[in-house]
């Protein structure tokens, strides 16, 4: 750390943790200034935010100009002390200051997403710093002495998951009538689908259920019918809007295996002239019930309806035909989250537990700060011998905006409202006074 007077570094027991679990860690101090520092408290930090920055442009050629807008939207800060010093002054040597907190367990879990030079993240941190007479600072905040905080210490949270033994039921979607048209004017008669989803919460690697019975009553002949679940996710910024979705699981089922989807030769005299006509009767009633079955992607996000990005996913089941052709379809808003804990004995029948499968995008770098990188210590020196500090335990905060009012960029209400514990402050007796 070359002639910093001090080393400040966080460590926790885990790379990544559900929402509502447990944090176990440790913050290393390393006085070396033989004079010593002057510190009221060493603060443990952990901050969630949710961070958008869209990118647009004006102009062409050389007048030709880039725009871009930011918005952030706290879900989590937490701010409290781990020691006191009660002379404002800690001596040189070697400390270790132990702690334990528990998640709050509806905050989102951790996410990015990118779109060239648009970005958006749901993101949390953990880190330490020295509170000195008059200071004050937090993990994304400017410090002016940056050697007084350890360098933030990423936390990977994955949603909570859904509850053992319980199984959500499932979206019946009635029948649909559409008529077939052939370049949106000429009717070529009308086909039904009728659609259900076994279960309406679906999980990362999960076998997904679509039952569905159909009828064509027209001339067109059907290639078959296609099940597909799109993710879709939408981040604001001031008034500005992206989006980017992907495919996260789909299946097809050829017309050849469903002789329901056969053409009429030709419509009955008695469809042409009267709106009212239903050739089907109860014919879809007694037409045999299909199964389409696919497996949902292992790095599907998690549903989120967040104030600045929201994730949703939508199966949709589409009878499928030639081009120029009406295509009926009928869509089912579904819930992403996480299978039941691997750590409930209930649920619990695998022998190793694989580690959650992130989405992978470059990290939100911000181009407005002004901080220092700061190396982290993840190995301790072989002359380390610390004084240990008695554990402490420190009550997590609901989730929340935070210390201050919404950004203005923040659309909607707070979904992280309801909060009925005030955020600790360094004026709560939340650690012991430490003599050093």
């Amino acid at each position: 750390m070359g002639n910093q007077p001090l080393t400040i570094a966080v460590a926790t027991d885990q790379s990544y943790y559900e929402s509502g679990a447990t944090i176990t860690g440790r913050v290393y101090l390393s006085v070396k200034d033989p004079k010593g520092i002057d510190a009221k408290s060493l603060n443990l930090l952990i901050e969630g935010e949710e961070r958008t920055k869209i990118h647009r442009t004006s102009g062409t050629g050389e007048n030709r100009r880039n725009h871009y807008h930011r918005s952030n939207c706290a879900i989590l800060k937490l701010d409290t002390p781990l020691a006191n010093f009660g002379n404002g002054y800690i001596k040189p040597g070697q400390y270790e200051f132990p702690f334990i907190s528990t998640l709050p367990s509806n905050i989102p879990p951790t996410m990015r997403e990118n779109d060239f030079e648009s970005h958006c993240e749901v993101r949390y941190s953990i880190g330490a710093h020295l509170v000195q007479p008059g200071g004050a600072g937090g993990l994304f905040s400017s410090i002016t002495k940056s050697w007084l905080r350890a360098s933030p210490k990423e936390l990977n949270i994955i949603g909570k998951p859904q509850p053992a033994g319980v199984i959500a039921g499932g979206i019946k979607l009635p029948p649909e009538t559409e008529s077939i048209n052939y370049c949106c004017c000429f009717n070529r008669g009308t086909m039904t689908l009728e659609s259900e989803l076994e279960r309406a919460i679906l999980s990362p690697g999960d076998a997904a259920n679509v039952f569905l019975r159909c009828r064509n009553d027209s001339t067109t002949p059907a290639f078959g019918v296609q099940a597909h679940l799109r993710e879709t996710v939408t981040w604001r910024a001031y008034g500005h809007q992206e989006t980017k979705s992907r495919l996260i699981g789909q299946q097809f089922l050829s017309a050849d295996s469903c002789p329901e989807l056969s053409p009429l030769m030709r419509l009955p005299q008695k469809y042409f002239g009267d709106a009212s006509y239903n050739p089907l009767g109860d014919a879809l009633n007694r037409s045999q019930r299909r199964n389409l079955s696919f497996f949902v992607s292992r790095d599907a996000r998690d549903t989120h309806q967040g104030s600045l990005i929201t994730i949703d996913h939508v199966l949709t089941v589409t009878i499928k035909t030639k081009c120029c052709m009406t295509n009926p379809e009928s869509s089912i808003q579904v819930s992403i989250q996480r299978p039941p804990s691997l750590t409930d004995s209930a649920a619990t029948t695998a022998a190793t537990v694989e580690a959650p499968v992130f989405p992978s995008a470059p990290p939100f770098q911000s181009e407005e700060t002004n901080d220092i990188p700061m190396a982290e210590a993840t190995v301790l020196p072989p002359d380390w011998s610390a004084l240990t500090a008695d554990l402490v335990t420190i009550p997590m905060a609901e989730p929340t905006w935070g210390a201050t009012a919404p950004p203005p960029g923040a659309v909607g209400s707070n979904p992280y409202d309801g909060a009925t514990a005030p955020l600790p402050s360094l004026a709560q007796p939340i650690a012991t006074k430490v003599p050093y």
